[in-house]
């Protein structure tokens, strides 16, 4: 069983922290950390409400249904959220993956959290999905039931593994570039860090790492009434690849309809970005002289977390961003000539892509077929990219 108890709040080194113990009988324990924990900047700790376990739910019942455990909250938490665990979140869960399982989950009882503010925000990272959520809904949106107010950057995951220090430095070095950016926007950007990753990290950060994100943001309840999380597919992109996502990443196998059900009684989760494919957000911004001075899509980033400009991630941005005569307008967050001594490769090895799992990916070079731009022959992609890979084998090419 995995048992969750103690739920407490406390300041430690200018941090304060919603912590409960992470208890595991009946098997050996997977897990180095006994403690699962959330916090904010401690200037900000009124924003972690302490009554209930919301924040501790999503991640610990996926965790169960791998592990094969009962999960029980010796605690309150908000009913709604319990209500769509167990009628709708569970089974999503168990349809993502072969091995997950429905298990039996019990909480003590059941509370509510009274909100004092009312902040509509969401994260940044200034990548593209996150600048179009933004540009959406902050510049170009005028009701102030619906506009941005507020940002926030969290440490749970996407940064890396949470017992590697490269990691940590990682996630600050990212902190200062989009703090940077939050101020020329005019947006207060929160800090959330968290140890959720000492325990989806055993699964697949990739995986079920979405979920960490989801609880780090549900800590703030108190504070956040509306949050948008920036999808990572479209309608149409989730529907025909939602199944090669199984096992493989639950915000893009059920993004389009999980987000909402992570609601209480006083926040709302709502996705965004879904209406676009990834090069239509690309071409969205392209003209938004923020993104231009901000944008940072890089997975393998050089020091100071700015953007490679050779990578695949790297690549499928600034691909588009030629096609449509945009690339020189980001020489300020790519390095051009760097991204031209690579480019014919990666467009032939996105050309010769066959596996449906990559189409998102080499929709790039598709994208900007449509566009006009030149791109060799399948024939030659082929042969340039076995050249190159027997180059590489036999140590004459980096």
């Amino acid at each position: 069983m995995f048992r969750l108890s103690n739920l407490k709040k406390f300041t430690k080194d200018n941090w304060t922290y919603l912590s409960c113990d992470f208890n595991v009988t009946g098997i050996e324990n997977p897990f180095q950390e006994k403690t699962m924990w959330v916090a904010v900047e401690e200037k900000n700790k009124d924003m972690l409400a302490d009554n209930v376990y919301d924040p501790f739910v999503l991640v610990p019942v996926i965790l169960g249904m791998y592990y094969k455990q009962e999960v029980h909250i010796d605690g309150n938490i908000s009913p709604r959220l319990y209500h769509n665990m167990q009628h709708y979140l569970m089974n999503i869960f168990d349809r993502f993956s072969d091995y997950t399982s429905p298990v039996k989950f019990t909480v003590n009882g059941f509370d509510t959290v009274s909100q004092t503010e009312s902040l509509i925000g969401t994260g940044i990272s200034c990548g593209v999905d996150s600048l179009v959520t933004i540009y959406d809904n902050y510049i170009n949106e005028t009701d102030p039931n619906f506009k941005i107010n507020s940002l926030f950057f969290v440490n749970c995951g996407t940064h890396g593994d949470f017992e590697d220090e490269a990691s940590h430095k990682k996630y600050w070095d990212r902190v200062a570039l989009n703090k940077t950016g939050a101020e020329e926007l005019g947006l207060p950007m929160y800090l959330v860090n968290s140890n959720f990753h000492a325990f989806t990290h055993k699964i697949g950060e990739q995986t079920i790492g979405y979920l960490a994100i989801y609880s780090c943001i549900l800590s703030l309840q108190k504070y956040i009434r509306r949050y948008y999380t920036s999808s990572n597919f479209s309608y149409d992109e989730i529907a025909e690849f939602s199944k090669i996502q199984r096992d493989f990443d639950i915000a893009q196998y059920s993004e389009s309809y999980m987000p909402h059900l992570i609601s209480t009684e006083c926040f709302e989760l709502v996705i965004d970005g879904c209406q676009y494919t990834r090069n239509e957000k690309i071409e969205r911004i392209s003209d938004w002289k923020f993104a231009q001075k901000h944008l940072n899509v890089c997975v393998t980033p050089t020091d100071g977390g700015h953007n490679c400009s050779c990578c695949a991630k790297c690549m499928k941005t600034l691909i588009p961003l030629e096609a449509i005569g945009k690339l020189n307008d980001f020489s300020n967050v790519f390095d051009i000539q760097k991204y031209k001594e690579n480019s014919f490769w990666w467009k032939c090895f996105f050309l010769i892509r066959k596996d449906k799992a990559a189409a998102e990916t080499a929709s790039s070079v598709f994208y900007a077929k449509e566009h006009g731009m030149k791109l060799p022959p399948k024939w030659v992609a082929k042969i340039y990219y076995f050249w190159c890979r027997c180059m590489r084998k036999l140590g004459w090419q980096n």
